[in-house]
C-alpha cells in the first residue's frame, strides 16, 4: 500500500512553500540612545541596535562607514528581538555623527537600520549649543533623524507587519497541506471500500 504520487506531490510543495517563506529578507534592525540624542561633551551615551531573535552579530557604523564596531556579545531582549549595546564612554566633537546598525544572522547580512544623530552638546562659559560633526552640512540638529517614531517601539511593538504576514503566510501553507491530507485519506478510505 503505497501512498497516492499526487497527495505525495501536494505534500512535498507544501513544504517547499513553507520553507521558501520563512527565508524572506531578513527584517530592518532598529538603532536607539540612552540616555538620548543630545549628550554633553565628555558625558557617556550606549547605542542600541535591535534585531529579530537568532542574531549572530550586530554591526554599529558610521554614516561615511569610515569605521564599524561589531558586536558578538547579544542578548535577548524580549521573546521575539535580541540587541546589543555600543558604549561611548566620552562623548567628543569626533564621536557626533549619523550612525546605523545592522545585524547578522546565519550567513548573510540585514539592511541596515534608520540613522540616528548623535550630537554634542558644548558646555564651555555661557555658550550651550549642539555640535554636530565639522564637516557635516546639515548644522546642528537634536532629532534622532528618520527613527523619532520607532526610538523604543520595538520592545512594545510586539510582532511586527513582516512577521504577521509570514505567520499568516504559514498558517494559510498548514492549512493548505492539512486538507492535502485530509483529502488523501478520504481517497484512500475510498479506495478500499471499492
Amino acid at each position: 500500500m503505497s501512498p497516492h504520487p499526487t497527495a505525495l506531490l501536494g505534500l512535498v510543495l507544501c513544504l517547499a512553500q513553507t520553507i521558501h517563506t520563512q527565508e524572506g529578507p531578513l527584517p530592518r534592525p532598529s538603532i536607539s540612545a540612552e540616555p538620548g540624542t543630545v549628550i554633553p561633551r565628555g558625558r557617556p551615551v550606549t547605542l542600541q541596535c535591535r534585531g529579530p531573535v537568532g542574531v549572530y552579530a550586530f554591526r554599529l557604523e558610521r554614516e561615511d562607514r569610515s569605521e564599524h564596531k561589531d558586536n558578538y556579545n547579544v542578548s535577548q531582549a524580549s521573546p521575539s528581538e535580541s540587541e546589543a549595546r555600543f558604549r561611548i564612554d566620552s562623548v567628543s566633537k569626533g564621536n557626533a555623527g549619523r550612525y546605523c546598525c545592522l545585524y547578522k544572522k546565519s550567513t548573510s547580512w540585514s539592511k541596515r537600520s534608520d540613522y540616528l544623530e548623535l550630537v554634542v552638546k558644548e558646555t564651555s562659559g555661557d555658550t550651550d549649543s549642539p555640535v554636530t560633526e565639522p564637516d557635516s552640512s546639515a548644522g546642528p540638529t537634536q532629532r534622532p533623524s528618520d527613527n523619532s517614531h520607532n526610538e523604543h517601539a520595538p520592545a512594545s511593538q510586539g510582532l511586527s507587519a513582516e512577521h504577521l504576514y509570514i505567520l499568516i503566510a504559514v498558517s494559510v501553507v498548514f492549512l493548505f497541506c492539512l486538507l492535502l491530507l485530509v483529502l488523501f485519506f478520504l481517497h484512500r478510505q475510498n479506495q478500499i471500500k471499492q
